[in-house]
């Protein structure tokens, strides 16, 4: 898989003005994560995500953000065809299969504020990786619309194979869609 930095470009460009769900499908299709699994039916309402905020982290979320939705799940099936696409780089005989995740989740959520901290994308990506039994890609957008990306990184309980340890998050934090660093 070769990402077009020109499809890659006219993607991110098209964001401000687009509806984020569409605009980012569009955005992660020009990366050459696609899939046809969606859930049909969401609102977006942040109020249908998180039904009884208890914590902190929980409250917060619910009033900065205005809209978190499922993009799509890439599951094995997607995976292994990336993989014969890409060559070597997700070739399946190169990962531990024991570890290896079967599928991910991708999320938008369009948050109120113009800047968050680090610690503030952190704490809303380990909220929602909660909430799924998938590692969970999450993109936000700010009233500014800048674009973060967030990972959390998974590993299984030592003690109870059936439980996840959220690790530490990377992030790509405040991309301009208008004027994109190269990097």
């Amino acid at each position: 898989m070769t990402t077009s930095s020109n499809a890659l470009t006219s993607a991110l460009q098209r964001m401000p003005a687009a509806k984020f769900i569409d605009a980012s499908r569009e955005l992660l299709a020009a990366l050459g994560y696609r899939s046809d699994r969606t859930l049909d039916g969401q609102t977006g309402r942040v109020a249908d995500f998180i039904t009884h905020p208890n914590t902190a982290t929980e409250h917060t979320f619910t009033q900065q953000a205005t809209s978190a939705q499922l993009i799509f799940q890439v599951t094995n099936d997607e995976i292994q065809d990336a993989a014969q696409a890409q060559g070597s780089l997700l070739d399946a005989t190169t990962f531990d299969h024991q570890g290896m995740a079967q599928s991910f989740l991708f999320m938008a959520v369009d948050l109120k504020g113009k800047h968050y901290p680090r610690s503030q994308y952190i704490s809303f990506t380990r909220e929602i990786n909660k909430r799924f039994p998938a590692p969970t890609v999450v993109l936000f957008k700010t009233a500014d619309d800048l674009l973060t990306l967030a990972f959390v990184h998974r590993r299984m309980n030592q003690r109870d194979p059936r439980r996840d340890v959220l690790g530490s998050v990377s992030l790509v934090r405040e991309i301009d869609p208008t004027n994109p660093h190269r990097a």
